[in-house]
């Protein structure tokens, strides 16, 4: 694939961070991370612009989302993200328990 260089001004933290990546070896350069940050949002775009389409769709055969309807779906968020951080947690301290145990 054809490549071109270009400049770029970021702010000074997200640089380091990037650099550490590097220094660490996750990534080869800054140029290689940059490309895999800039294809990670282009797929996230394609995701929420088929979002955006699906709701589209929903919304002009069954009508627009309620203000009410929003708050809950919210609601129900919240609640499923609060569930999954707690088992995560649990199998987290199982875990380390089990390598207390066994001294690894």
């Amino acid at each position: 694939m054809a490549k071109e260089r270009v400049t770029i001004t970021v702010e000074v933290d997200l640089l380091n961070h990037v650099k550490t990546t590097v220094q660490s070896g996750i990534c080869r350069s800054v140029s290689e991370w940059i490309g895999k940050a800039i294809e990670e949002q282009l797929a996230k775009d394609a995701r929420l612009g088929a979002l955006d389409e699906l709701i589209a769709e929903f919304e002009a055969e069954g009508g627009l989302f309620t203000d009410e309807e929003i708050a809950e779906q919210r609601k129900r968020d919240r609640q499923a993200s609060a569930a999954l951080r707690r088992e995560g947690e649990k199998r987290l301290a199982e875990r380390q328990r089990r390598q207390a145990q066994t001294g690894g």
